[in-house]
């Protein structure tokens, strides 16, 4: 096998490992997305007043269990929501404001109910 070929048989196998989207962000299973159900996201969906229409994330202790790009905050008993710098960063019905973190001191800026 030809090093060329060996080196697109290997970024194809990292693309199906990884997937094509991101599992973070507005639409993201693992951390940020929309949900109806925990069916709808890779571990949590939360549906309380705070996350108007549902919103996937993670259980956590701390930061060091969150994707990147998200943070531990103290909701729920610590879940990573999705991180953002601006209101436009967040998708429709949240905004972009500090929470209190989970396990460790201060806030951090996450998408929440605007």
């Amino acid at each position: 096998m030809t090093r060329w070929i060996k080196t697109m048989v290997c970024a194809f196998g990292a693309v199906v490992l990884l997937g094509c989207g991101s599992s973070v962000g507005n639409d993201g299973q693992t951390v940020g997305g929309p949900c109806a159900s925990n069916a709808d996201c890779d571990q949590q969906c939360l549906m309380s007043g705070d996350f108007p229409q549902g919103t996937c994330v993670v259980g956590c202790d701390t930061d060091a269990d969150c994707p990147d790009g998200t943070y531990c905050i103290d909701k729920e008993g610590g879940v990573c929501l999705l991180g953002c710098q601006l209101p436009s960063d967040c998708r429709g019905g949240y905004s972009c404001e500090g929470q209190t973190n989970h396990g460790h001191g201060g806030d951090s800026l996450v998408c929440v109910k605007d």
